[in-house]
């Protein structure tokens, strides 16, 4: 968060005026009152970054109405301004946690560098909460890797590529779990101890992004108050992840490439070249191979970060994963709430199981809460508290066999023959494709062989 709102209080209409006038000319916005009145009213229609309050009102204490504001917004920060300074009212300041005190008359000098100082503040708290981000609990990692053939050969995948430094490519559908992906390639790796910082490419606007990656001088442009560090120098010495990055323009994705071959780059408004020591991490729930076909994303860019590819599947083809997601969250959700829930109904595990998930594990965790918090305490959840839409739960058309659902074996089976019809029977890609690896698709093939399949002319054995 930096300082854009302003806050002055003072009965003093020269001073307030003076110092609103100083304020807006380096491009905060402003508000000024001329009583403690006017002040509670304003901090109730908008919340301000900084308040700058006189000590003695016409109406009250100053040193009062920021102690009440404080309590009611303690990520505002409050400077106290008095031309009766006594030690007292400096140790009263400090205890209830405002950021500075000015003595009276205010020097421009001396309110120039309480706020240069904010902006350090606010800047540093920023990159202190990337590093804190919060890591789901090992028991989460191990949830979330699962049973599933497929998600223990990804995590040996992670494991192996883990102790190198190569750039990885995480792609999957939405909410599969490819942050937690990127967590555990962390965790596993020797950087395991060092920044983990994570930038939303679809979040932050396009205009501001070469800023969030590389960070800026002071008056690179218009609000640039001061000077910045981006997110690769932050992840120095550790690992970044780059989420949703597909949604980089293409203006952007030229320099990102330099970044990426040569670690080093220039902050905007700058000239002098930062080299980092960043290990990549990049996520993205588009097929960025299709991107690039597109023209929407650069070809060269794309094997840059495709080094080590990693397809997470979705959680309808993650079998018994399902039910032992379903139980992680049910647990920790009742603890959460407090309401001690003894477990699923048969009928509602059927109902989870027969269910498209097409938000994945997201979707699943957001709706074990709502389920959780919906059911009677020491209960078991049963059907009515997910309230899963029907046309959704139910089995899709192209599911069905001879009007029945399909065995696990069998969806395992359509789904390796759909993908070697796509890739013309090109293995290495229909390997890719299904998110595992060549070895096991041709043990599977030719399991299939010996049963007295065509291998060969996948779409006879579709319906089998």
């Amino acid at each position: 968060m930096r300082v854009e709102k302003i806050l002055v209080v003072d009965d003093d209409s020269d001073l307030r005026h003076t110092l609103a006038e100083l304020l807006r000319r380096q491009g905060y916005t402003v508000l000024g009152v001329s009583s403690a009145r006017q002040a509670e009213e304003a901090i109730q229609n908008e919340q301000f970054d900084l308040m700058l309050v006189d000590l003695k009102l016409g109406d009250g204490s100053g040193l009062e109405f920021l102690r009440n504001a404080k309590r009611q917004f303690p990520r505002s920060q409050g400077v106290l301004m008095t031309g009766y300074a006594t030690m007292e009212t400096a140790v009263e300041a400090i205890r209830i946690g405002l950021f500075d005190y000015l003595p009276k008359p205010i020097m421009p000098g001396y309110l120039e560098l309480c706020l240069k100082r904010l902006e350090s503040f606010h800047q540093l708290e920023s990159e202190n909460s990337y590093l804190r981000q919060e890591q789901e609990p090992e028991q989460m990692q191990d949830v979330v890797w699962g049973k599933s053939s497929l998600m223990q050969e990804i995590l040996e995948l992670v494991k192996k590529v883990a102790q190198t430094q190569v750039t990885v490519l995480i792609q999957g559908e939405s909410g599969t779990g490819k942050e937690l992906v990127a967590h555990g390639i962390r965790s596993y790796s020797p950087r395991a101890g060092k920044p983990f910082v994570k930038v939303n490419c679809a979040a932050v606007p396009e205009t501001l992004l070469e800023s969030e990656f590389f960070g800026h001088e002071k008056g690179a442009f218009t609000g640039a108050l001061t000077r910045r560090e981006g997110r690769f120098e932050t992840a120095n010495g550790g690992t970044l992840l780059l989420d949703e990055i597909a949604e980089i323009p293409l203006s952007l994705q030229v320099k990102l490439l330099r970044v990426l071959q040569e670690r080093e780059f220039e902050r905007v408004g700058g000239n002098k070249t930062i080299k980092v020591d960043v290990r990549i991490i990049a996520s993205t729930n588009r097929d960025l191979l299709e991107e690039v076909k597109l023209g929407r994303f650069r070809e060269d860019l794309y094997y840059r970060l495709n080094v080590v590819p990693i397809s997470i599947p979705p959680l309808r083809l993650r079998g018994s994963d399902l039910d032992d997601l379903a139980n992680y969250f049910l647990q920790q959700f009742s603890r959460k709430h407090g309401k001690d829930i003894k477990g699923l109904t048969p009928s509602a595990t059927e109902k989870l199981r027969a269910y498209r998930w097409p938000g994945n594990v997201r979707e699943l965790r957001n709706l074990v809460e709502r389920a959780v918090i919906l059911a009677p305490p020491g209960q078991y959840i049963d059907v009515p508290e997910f309230a899963l839409p029907e046309a959704e739960s139910a089995a899709p058309k192209q599911w069905m066999m001879n009007g029945t659902l399909p065995t696990l074996d069998q969806m395992e089976r359509r789904l390796i023959a759909n993908t070697l019809i796509y890739t013309r029977n090109n293995k290495t890609r229909a390997a890719q494709k299904l998110g595992i690896s060549l070895r096991t698709l041709r043990n599977k093939l030719r399991a299939y062989r010996e049963s007295g399949m065509n291998v060969d002319q996948p779409d006879t054995w579709l319906n089998l």
